[in-house]
């Protein structure tokens, strides 16, 4: 199964969502995403700032002892992001069901709601292709 890491940025609660195959590459993922969004959004901040460069490497995020909550003041986690967008299924459970595992780069729906999308979209598109044909 692969790992997903949720995180929330401090200062606009934009949410990075990194997937991998483990939990290493997911958070190199994390790193690159976070770094990319707080380089272009809040990059004023980085130039005001003494204490950063004007512009975040990734392994500036989510290093050392800031793997986990501080995650050097942008990024927290964001445990609250742990159900699916469409059936409120809860992930974190202790007995989870296989069926509701997170599917997609942003994992943030169960795999039955992402079949019934899919199911939805294909049907969506024979339905226009057949209009289109008459």
């Amino acid at each position: 199964m692969r790992v997903q890491h949720r995180f929330e940025c401090v200062h606009c609660d934009h949410r990075v969502h990194a997937t991998g195959d483990d939990s290493e590459q997911a958070r190199q993922v994390a790193r690159e995403e976070g770094a990319a969004h707080v380089n272009e959004e809040h990059g004023s901040l980085l130039v005001r700032s003494d204490c950063w460069p004007d512009e975040l490497a990734p392994d500036d995020l989510l290093a050392g002892d800031a793997a986990y909550r501080a995650l050097r003041g942008w990024l927290a986690p964001a445990d609250d992001l742990l159900v699916c967008a469409d059936c409120g299924y809860y992930f974190g459970r202790d007995d989870p069901d296989p069926d509701r595992v997170p599917v997609g780069r942003a994992g943030l729906i169960c795999k039955v709601c992402y079949e019934r999308r899919v199911e939805e979209h294909d049907d969506s598109v024979a339905e226009a292709i057949e209009d289109f044909v008459r």
